[in-house]
């Protein structure tokens, strides 16, 4: 899995704006959303979840919470296999 080489990624405050050419889609990330895309984007994917769990591991619910954001990400088209 990583980062779909094609989005145009801003960056407003702690938040992302993500678009997709192609389509002329814009996805909005919140806080979280935007820091493990970063960290994808940064690391890897592999590397990027590690550090998002070092980073928010310990908080209730994470991994449930990363499960569903990896999804969406990848039905959004943000994360495609590579």
């Amino acid at each position: 899995m990583k980062t779909a080489d094609d989005r145009a990624v801003e960056w407003v405050d702690d938040e992302a704006v993500v678009l997709n050419p192609e389509t002329g889609d814009l996805h909005y990330l919140n806080a979280q959303a935007a820091i493990v895309y970063a960290l994808i984007l940064e690391h890897g994917y592999e590397g990027g979840l590690a550090e998002a769990r070092r980073m928010f591991g310990a908080e209730k619910g994470f991994e449930g919470q990363l499960a569903e954001l990896l999804a969406d990400m990848v039905e959004r088209g943000l994360l495609v296999d590579g």
